[in-house]
């Protein structure tokens, strides 16, 4: 799964990411395609059986392929670095605006300067689901 699904579903992320609305429906044809090979109805739990097959959810793959592009980016001698350095004013969110805020408000580096993406450990937090709470606690 995470050898040939993934890469197809996180394909271009750099672009897409930070959105749920636009990952949804990649993450549902993902879901679907687990399902079939994990043979579980609809009834089953999708973060568990991803959980205990190792796949992470595509909104985190591409919210991270986008922000590591907004880092990395600004280094290039292309165009795009220039587009990055001098961004655009405009009354709706650009790229880099975007992203800025997104990494502002959902990113947190430690002590090793490793990126933490926050989201995961609200999500978490707010799960109140019996089996999580067997499985946490």
């Amino acid at each position: 799964m995470n050898s040939f699904l993934m890469p197809i579903g996180c394909y271009g992320g750099e672009i897409f990411g930070m959105s749920e609305a636009r990952v949804k429906p990649i993450q549902a044809e993902i879901d679907k395609t687990i399902r079939l090979v994990a043979n579980d109805g609809k009834s089953a739990a999708m973060e568990r059986v991803r959980a205990e097959l190792g796949i992470k959810f595509v909104f985190l793959k591409t919210s991270t392929a986008r922000e590591r592009a907004y880092h990395k980016w600004p280094t290039l001698k292309t165009w795009i670095a220039d587009l990055i350095k001098s961004p655009i004013k405009a009354r709706m969110a650009t790229w880099v605006t975007g992203s800025a805020r997104w990494i502002k408000k959902f990113c947190v580096q430690d002590s090793k300067g490793e990126t933490t993406i926050t989201i995961v450990d609200s999500k978490n937090k707010n799960c109140r689901s019996k089996i999580h709470q067997w499985t946490v606690y």
